[in-house]
């Protein structure tokens, strides 16, 4: 018994050592000024356009984006958007058939077909045979040369 009292009292003692150690180390918990200045900040001449967005102009004539986040403050270059590239010509072969139009056009899943009545044409299938105009080719439909 005295082995495992003696046991005990060491480990009691060896944890309250340990724990006054623990309370005389102080931690300097806030960023030295030197940190402080190197972080971005909102200049007192930006503009707010959004919530917690804000733009300002240097004396370089750049313009500069500031975010305010709960991490700090975010800063980039405001560079005008890329315009978005011209609508491409979808290239497709329009044939009149009688009452309606055939449309052709090539897909990365291969060649697609479909055949609409003129009155039944929508906007995008109307653009395409004003573009075709001259090169839309009259043909008979299959039923009616069946019928023949």
């Amino acid at each position: 018994m005295k082995g495992t009292n003696m046991i005990k009292m060491i480990a009691v003692m060896c944890i309250g050592v340990a724990l006054m150690l623990a309370q005389d180390k102080k931690t300097d918990a806030a960023p030295s000024a030197k940190d402080a200045s190197a972080l971005p900040s909102v200049p007192a001449g930006a503009k707010e356009v959004g919530p917690n967005l804000y733009r300002y102009t240097d004396a370089q004539g750049k313009t500069w984006m500031y975010r305010k986040t709960p991490f700090g403050v975010g800063k980039w270059e405001d560079k005008p958007s890329e315009q978005p590239a011209a609508s491409v010509d979808v290239p497709a072969t329009v044939t009149e058939v009688g009452d309606s139009y055939q449309f052709q056009r090539q897909t990365p899943f291969g060649m697609q077909k479909w055949t609409v009545k003129k009155a039944e044409l929508n906007d995008f299938e109307k653009a395409l045979v004003e573009k075709a105009g001259a090169n839309t080719k009259e043909t008979s439909s299959p039923k009616t040369a069946e019928k023949k």
